[in-house]
């Protein structure tokens, strides 16, 4: 298994003040703030557009995600840190390009360089940084070519991951809960109602958590609830599709819990649904 998942639990970009370059009617910056899907951020052209966020209080982050993106393979993205008016953290221009990687791609089936960016629901794009305290941030988006003559990107997240010292346990169940319910007509042709918006359902457990662990998973969503929403990374370090496949913001489906069963050690097993 991967390096130990990552969750974003408190994403202070919900708390941020925005800006950006350009607006379309009805869809602001701040809709990335919130996570209904027909609400997102879109620009007025596909010149360079910078996204720019400044905070009330000063905080730690190390993972910044955009999802929801229309960027294609020739995009790219750029990350500035800030504290105060000084760049702290600088990820230069970074691909949106998510290359489909080798052993996967198929040749004389995938184009050359053939990637990810048509083929999901929910594009996203992951940098994660080292730890730094900032009082805002700046992203860059570059795509002048987007066939869409536009920019979007539905949600951000920016915050300092949880990682666990021990990575998540085998048996990681992964279900695309689908809404839709089968009906016979009259003529006893099979129809479906209400599907074709199938939302990730994860359920892991943790069953090594360290002290300073769970001390952060109280304090982060024990105490506030089913009502916040989290960025999941089930294999931050894996390729391809299993990677991405396993990155989504959502909720947890049940209060936080665990179980103290060994000395200085607790094992928890937390549901997320996607939003």
């Amino acid at each position: 298994m991967s390096r130990a998942l990552r969750l974003v639990l408190d994403n202070i970009h919900d708390r941020a003040a925005l800006s950006a370059t350009s607006e379309a009617q009805g869809l602001s910056i701040g809709n990335t703030q919130r996570n209904e899907r027909n609400r997102v951020w879109r620009s007025t052209g596909t010149s360079t557009q910078v996204i720019t966020g400044t905070l009330a209080a000063g905080a730690y982050v190390d993972d910044i995600v955009i999802l929801g993106h229309n960027l294609t393979s020739a995009g790219t993205l750029r990350v500035e840190l800030l504290s105060g008016s000084n760049v702290i953290r600088d990820s230069g221009e970074v691909s949106t390009g998510e290359i489909i990687p080798a052993g996967i791609w198929r040749a004389g089936i995938d184009p050359y360089m053939a990637t990810y960016n048509d083929k999901l629901k929910v594009p996203t794009k992951r940098l994660t940084v080292t730890p730094a305290a900032i009082t805002g941030y700046r992203l860059t988006l570059n795509d002048p070519s987007n066939p869409a003559g536009a920019l979007e990107i539905a949600r951000i997240v920016l915050g300092l991951a949880f990682e666990p010292t021990t990575n998540m346990s085998y048996g990681v169940q992964t279900t695309w809960v689908d809404p839709a319910t089968h009906e016979r007509s009259a003529g006893q042709t099979l129809r479906t109602i209400g599907g074709g918006h199938p939302r990730k359902q994860v359920r892991f457990s943790l069953d090594w958590l360290e002290p300073g662990d769970r001390e952060r998973l109280i304090e982060e969503i024990a105490e506030i609830g089913m009502i916040r929403d989290v960025f999941v990374d089930l294999y931050p370090d894996s390729t391809g599709l299993e990677r991405l496949s396993g990155q989504f913001v959502g909720r947890l489906t049940a209060g936080y819990g665990d179980t103290h069963d060994h000395h200085r050690n607790h094992a928890s097993t937390i549901t997320i649904t996607e939003v």
